[in-house]
C-alpha cells in the first residue's frame, strides 16, 4: 500500500548557496517568480478584458541563524549582487545567476535569549532559472 502523502516534499533538503558558499544555518528560503501584465479592452474584446504576459521577475528571501564561524554578512551586504542557488532537493535547484541584496536584517532577542536570527531579501537582475530548465547552469551542491 502506498500513503497519499509518500510523494509530498518537504523542506529537509532545503539549501541556499551563494556564489559557491552553502549557507550556514539556513532554516528557509522563499522565491517569487512573477509575470507582468498588461490589460486593455478594446473594440474586438466584446466588453471583456485581453491580457498579455509582461516582463517577468523574480524576488524572495532567506532566513537563517547566525553562526559566528560563518557569519552571513561575509557572504553579502545590501546591495551586493551574487550568484544565488536555491536548493529543493539533491538534484532540484533554482538558479539566480544575479540576485541583488536588498535589505538585511537581524534579530536579538534579549528577553527570551533565542539564538539570533538573520534574514535577507533578493531580487533577480535579469534571467533566472526554474529546477531542470534547459539551459540551466549545472551546479554540485557543496559541503
Amino acid at each position: 500500500m502506498t500513503c497519499s502523502s509518500s510523494t509530498a516534499r518537504t523542506g529537509a533538503a532545503g539549501k541556499a548557496v551563494v556564489d559557491d558558499t552553502l549557507v550556514a544555518r539556513l532554516t528557509q528560503w522563499d522565491f517569487n517568480p512573477t509575470a507582468a501584465e498588461s490589460a486593455w479592452g478594446d473594440s474586438d474584446s466584446a466588453g471583456y478584458t485581453n491580457r498579455v504576459a509582461g516582463r517577468k521577475d523574480g524576488t524572495g528571501s532567506i532566513t537563517g541563524k547566525f553562526d559566528t564561524t560563518s557569519k552571513i554578512y561575509d557572504l553579502f551586504t545590501p546591495g551586493d549582487t551574487v550568484e544565488l542557488v536555491l536548493w529543493e532537493s539533491l538534484t532540484d535547484y533554482w538558479v539566480i545567476p544575479c540576485a541583488l541584496i536588498t535589505n538585511f536584517t537581524v534579530t536579538y532577542n534579549q528577553d527570551t535569549k533565542e539564538v539570533v536570527e538573520w534574514s535577507a531579501d533578493f531580487g533577480a537582475d535579469g534571467k533566472y532559472y526554474y529546477p531542470g530548465e534547459s539551459g540551466a547552469p549545472v551546479h554540485t551542491l557543496p559541503a
